[in-house]
């Protein structure tokens, strides 16, 4: 539009001039209905009551997935271009929105006005190269299945976490109580000063153990012991590039200098018995039964693949993948092992019942997750003040700032909210309160402070719910109480 009026302006006759003015007038009219507020170096600048933004990449929605961060200049958001085709995109706030026509390569400048701050953001043209493909063979090999396994280049990473500085010194994020730690130490103990560790180490201080982990299983063993990638995953992890592929080539020699290999076979009967657990004891075929039942829309995955370690604590963690058409839920959990769970003096079926809640905490994900979505906006100001539902003081440091952050902190608390509803299900009425006592102390100790009344709220209304009635029913009461109780008491 500036081009439009310095071209008009530069007409030389009198019925130029007079057009061109009116043209001035009628483009400035335009500006003030679009709203195209413009502040120094002539950024376009919309305007936001919220923190979290909705961004439409293209075809891809993500509803209240950004989160504005003044203090960052510029925050930038990288546009994921398939095949590195043009697309628009366009961010939404509460009361404005802004779009541009995407090229590769290329960088669009504006600012979102919040909270009387400028948050500089800058959208940046990548090429979205997919996390999966999912070739006819295997779909037809993994439709309608549950797998479990713990791969071998994913265990290779997590010996390598584990004998970090700081695997060695967070109890919470390696299992230190087990005979596999223990006999994990004993044979790479004398390659700590490995330079892969401390590589490692550095980027664990910067928060990445969940990338660094999870894409362990992007990974493979060709026949002759090299490690390759994936035939079907890019990246396993989070975002739009593998974290671990810059170190693959220090995790070759780790593995090749501690001869880590031969530990695998060595262990093998310890991996068997774990996996069995979760295929044999766990349940997790019911699991998936309480949930479709509960959440009749969200039934749409095409596989379960869990993902474990013996050697992860107390960390979760689940990710989804679609590809030509197929749909695969992948959760990375932890092994849950029964002497954590002693003191509560659970008979053996509830002892069963209350260890499956680290795969089930995972797997729900992938349908509460998408239900919350249809209640995106509501949830947004349900949750606003954040400081109400998150106690950040409770998590290390580098995990504080991005921790639950806008409807994450919805999610999980209806995430183990649903473990003490399945509790009313499958527990005696006398084992309940013991267990359910006990998801609300964790809750609480992970910095959940109102968990515990949000908990009581919902299995009261979920025992009184009238036949028929699922728990994705409940959602519009469920969001009416966070929106009464987000503030102070």
């Amino acid at each position: 539009m500036s081009r439009q009026i310095r071209t008009a302006s530069n007409t030389t006759s009198a019925a130029g001039a007079l057009a061109a003015m009116k043209a001035i007038i009628v483009v400035l009219a335009f500006v003030g209905v679009t709203q195209a507020v413009r502040a120094e170096g002539n950024l376009p600048v919309i305007r936001s009551n919220t923190d979290t933004i909705t961004i439409k990449d293209g075809e891809t929605l993500k509803k209240n997935e950004w989160h504005l961060s003044p203090e960052t200049n510029p925050d930038v958001y990288e546009a994921e271009l398939i095949d590195g085709k043009p697309h628009k995109v366009t961010f939404t706030t509460d009361v404005d929105a802004i779009s541009f026509q995407v090229e590769m390569g290329r960088t669009y400048d504006f600012i979102i006005r919040w909270n009387g701050k400028d948050c500089h953001t800058r959208i940046v043209g990548t090429r979205l190269v997919p996390a999966a493909r999912f070739d006819q063979n295997y779909q037809s090999q993994r439709r309608g299945k549950i797998f479990v396994d713990i791969p071998e280049v994913y265990e290779l990473v997590n010996i390598a976490i584990a004998m970090t500085s700081t695997g060695m010194a967070d109890e919470d994020l390696v299992y230190h109580g087990s005979d596999y730690y223990r006999s994990m130490r004993a044979w790479f103990d004398r390659f700590r000063g490995h330079p892969l560790l401390a590589a490692l180490d550095a980027e664990l201080k910067k928060g990445q153990y969940f990338n660094l982990k999870m894409n362990g299983y992007a990974f493979a063993f060709d026949a002759n012991g090299r490690i390759v990638p994936s035939p079907v995953f890019d990246r396993t992890g989070w975002g739009k590039d593998n974290a671990l592929r810059p170190f693959i080539a220090g995790l070759q020699a780790f593995s090749d200098q501690t001869r880590f290999r031969d530990f695998f076979r060595a262990n093998r009967n310890t991996y068997d018995e774990q996996i069995r657990f979760y295929r044999e004891t766990a349940n997790i075929a019911g699991m998936k039964r309480w949930l479709d039942r509960n959440f009749p829309s969200s039934n749409n995955y095409d596989t379960y693949n869990i993902i474990f370690s013996p050697l992860v604590a107390y960390n979760q963690s689940s990710n989804w993948f679609e590809s030509n058409g197929f749909r695969e839920l992948q959760p990375h959990v932890n092994f849950p092992y029964p002497q954590d769970i002693r003191s509560l003096r659970l008979s053996p079926q509830a002892e069963i019942v209350y260890r499956g809640n680290i795969v089930f905490t995972e797997i729900n994900h992938g349908y509460i997750n998408p239900e919350a979505e249809k209640y995106a906006e509501r949830i947004a100001k349900a949750t606003s003040h954040r400081n109400l539902w998150v106690d950040t003081s409770m998590v290390p440091e580098q995990y504080r700032a991005g921790y639950y952050n806008g409807n994450a902190a919805f999610d999980e608390y209806m995430n183990w909210a649903l473990v003490n509803l399945r509790f009313t299900d499958e527990l005696a009425r006398d084992e309940q309160g013991a267990a359910i006592a006990a998801v609300n102390r964790m809750m609480k100790g992970r910095g959940f402070p109102r968990f515990a009344v949000f908990s009581q709220f919902l299995v009261d209304h979920y025992r009184a719910r009238p036949p028929g009635q699922t728990v994705a029913d409940l959602y519009p009461q469920i969001i009416e109480w966070f929106d009464k109780n987000n503030q102070a008491p």
